[in-house]
């Protein structure tokens, strides 16, 4: 999607068109649509219409359950869920729906979120995820000194059968030096690597051409994960000292999703308070968002309002979306802080995730995992919560 499609999600639409949309009339709101873009229009109006235009079709295809689908799904996988547990969820605000065609449909991973984000939820499930004394063993050992993990990943593809014999260009994800990083090692392919990135490129990759033979890629990660108390105020010293320098595009606006609007220069000056030192400005950040923001699975950000006001309204949204939230509220408070992405991985699980790092004169960089503070709140491990706060434990 074009650059200015996304920019101009941050735009209004037609007061008609906007209620259309909202009623779920999507079939005439894109006839609409298609009229008004039959005439003279401003620029930005004319893009916002056009990225709807395209964007509206995709709706259906994420809210998808009914009201019985969800509460269907519920019943399979919660022991003894009622119906009238499903209506209070509604009137406390945690389900994620819109209407399409004059009836309710809920996002199509509302029932994961549910059980992922209310822990009453959750222990009425067969799989309880993660165990909580592995990642206390964890972070209790990385508070007694730097820890090093290493781990190797591998990835195969494979191609369709009509591929064959056409020239197949790939570009694989690389692990990228970071903070508490090194560079991927060992790296090994069934075919011949012909360019790899930097090693502290944002999106590193290796590119690989086939003619559409299956191959594998594998290397190593190195992590030597550090712990520090950022609240603890004696303290002085760069944890980081390789770190990428603060640059003017760690204070700016990013439209659609990271966005200074009035509600979130609000907010940030409510949780500010008269705090003026920007280590314990982002703690009022983080704590806030922790203890308040539930998490949610998101549907496809190409298809939402501004992610960080998204959150601040709503209290809920994904790893990605909370980090947005805390970037806004630093940002507009004049505290550098910038996106991070790639995967995490626990005893029993890895998976893609996403986090911030903030920046302050005597502390430097460091990293702020929202999304996994929230989880131990939830689970009531308050030791847990504060340590994400200038911690991570491994991610690559």
């Amino acid at each position: 999607m074009p650059d200015r499609y996304l920019e101009s999600q941050v735009y209004p639409l037609p007061q008609d068109i906007a209620r259309l949309i909202g009623a779920g009339e999507f079939d005439l709101a894109l006839k609409l649509i298609a009229r008004r873009l039959r005439e003279p229009l401003p620029a930005a109006l004319r893009a916002r219409l056009e990225a709807e235009q395209k964007l509206l079709p995709c709706l259906p295809h994420t809210y998808t359950l009914s009201h019985e689908d969800l509460l269907r799904e519920l019943q399979e996988r919660v022991k003894d869920f009622t119906a009238q547990e499903l209506d209070e969820l509604l009137l406390n605000g945690k389900l994620d729906f819109i209407y399409i065609n004059g009836e309710r449909r809920y996002f199509n991973r509302m029932a994961s979120s549910l059980i992922k984000s209310q822990p009453q939820l959750k222990k009425r499930t067969v799989s309880q995820g993660v165990d909580s004394n592995t990642l206390n063993s964890m972070i209790q050992r990385m508070k007694e000194g730097d820890v090093v993990f290493r781990y190797r990943l591998q990835a195969e593809v494979k191609f369709d059968a009509s591929l064959a014999g056409k020239t197949c260009r790939v570009h694989l994800p690389l692990a990228a030096r970071s903070m508490q990083q090194e560079a991927a090692t060992d790296v090994e392919c069934s075919l011949p690597i012909l360019h790899v990135d930097p090693e502290d490129a944002p999106q590193r990759t290796a590119y690989i051409e086939t003619d559409g033979a299956s191959f594998t890629l594998s290397y190593t990660v190195t992590q030597r994960a550090k712990y520090i108390d950022p609240l603890d105020e004696s303290i002085h010293t760069i944890l980081y000292p390789d770190a990428l320098p603060v640059s003017p595009e760690d204070l700016i606006e990013q439209p659609p999703h990271l966005t200074f609007t009035p509600y979130i220069k609000a907010l940030a000056e409510e949780l500010r308070g008269e705090e003026t030192d920007p280590v314990r400005v982002a703690w009022r950040f983080y704590d806030y968002i922790t203890k308040n923001v539930i998490y949610s699975f998101m549907p496809p950000y190409r298809i939402m309002p501004s992610g960080a006001e998204y959150v601040a309204v709503n209290l809920r949204g994904d790893c990605g979306m909370q980090t947005l939230l805390f970037m806004a509220l630093c940002r507009v408070s004049g505290i550098p802080a910038r996106w991070q992405s790639g995967l995490a991985a626990e005893p029993g699980d890895v998976g893609s995730h996403d986090w911030a790092e903030f920046y302050s004169e005597r502390l430097g960089w460091l990293p702020v995992d929202c999304s996994y503070g929230g989880g131990a709140n939830r689970v009531e491990n308050e030791i847990r919560r504060r340590f994400y706060f200038g911690n991570l434990t491994i991610t690559a």
